[in-house]
């Protein structure tokens, strides 16, 4: 018989300066970029429209700004729209596709 367990460690750390703080926040910046499916400046195509209004994301194309799919099932984009201004929207991110 085999059980495996999934645990939970709880570390605690005190953050007592400025700069300590700066550097945790800038080390998770770094860990969820690593993770994430599309860096920012990534070009992307959107695969389904679900969601996006008509006028929204011409040509199906943006640039990543950002995505955290660790706390957000979207991705925000850099498109134009149909009037042709330059906007950011947010799209599924299992909606995407490297462009």
């Amino acid at each position: 018989m085999m059980l495996t367990l999934r645990q939970t460690k709880v570390e605690e750390t005190t953050l007592d300066t400025p700069e300590a703080i700066a550097d945790h926040v800038h080390a998770e910046f770094e860990r969820r970029q690593v993770a994430a499916p599309f860096k920012l400046g990534d070009r992307v195509r959107v695969t389904n429209r679900t969601g996006i209004p008509g006028a929204f994301m011409v040509g199906d194309v943006g640039t990543v700004m950002l995505c955290d799919p660790e706390f957000s099932p979207l991705t925000t984009l850099m498109g134009v729209n149909d009037q042709g201004m330059t906007i950011q929207f947010p799209v599924q991110t299992a909606n995407l596709t490297l462009a």
